[in-house]
């Protein structure tokens, strides 16, 4: 996986997707398709200091990426809310994330985010993004790790450490599947 706190974060492919810029921040076109979206929402519920969102009848419209209480940090910025470090939007596939500076830099300039509306206003912290979902396997890695660094900027015990290696096999039958491997 390309590092994603450098320059080493590689170019996206194509134009950037459209999106509607508001309060609710959206992405309107560019998605790949909804498995992609739901690999990520599935493996990072299971990293450790996760806490699982509250839902009751089935799979929720968004579902909010939570650090558990006693290993979130102190630093505000590193949320979008309280312990909150992303969001994902099922219905109207969109992903936001609170990330490092550095980070939200390297993924606005190689083509992979756009700041998210709020954070001109102060109302978000400075690294959140709009995180353009994944479009195919490639692009799905990319989206794991700045997930992670969110995560790692988020967690107080990750002190640098990847919450997970996330490879990829594929079967006879063509059809993909995942596999985390903690560390």
């Amino acid at each position: 996986m390309a590092p994603t706190t450098s320059d080493g974060l590689p170019e996206r492919d194509g134009p950037r997707p459209k999106t509607f810029s508001g309060p609710l921040h959206l992405q309107c076109s560019g998605h790949g398709d909804s498995k992609y979206l739901d690999q990520i929402v599935d493996t990072v519920l299971t990293w450790r200091y996760i806490e699982a969102p509250a839902h009751r009848n089935g799979r929720p419209d968004t579902v909010p990426i939570r650090i558990k209480d006693i290993a979130a940090r102190t630093d505000p910025s590193a949320f979008i809310t309280r312990r909150e470090f992303g969001r994902v939007l099922l219905a109207s596939p969109t992903i936001y994330l609170a990330l490092p500076l550095v980070s939200a830099h390297w993924a606005i300039v190689r083509g992979w985010a756009e700041p998210h509306y709020l954070r001109s206003f102060g109302l978000m912290p400075a690294g959140t993004v709009v995180l353009y979902t994944p479009r195919d396997r490639g692009e799905l890695e990319v989206c794991y790790g700045l997930f992670s660094d969110a995560y790692q900027f988020a967690c107080k015990f990750a002190d640098g450490q990847s919450p997970c290696d996330i490879t990829f096999r594929e079967f006879e039958n063509t059809a993909e599947v995942y596999e985390e491997i903690a560390q």
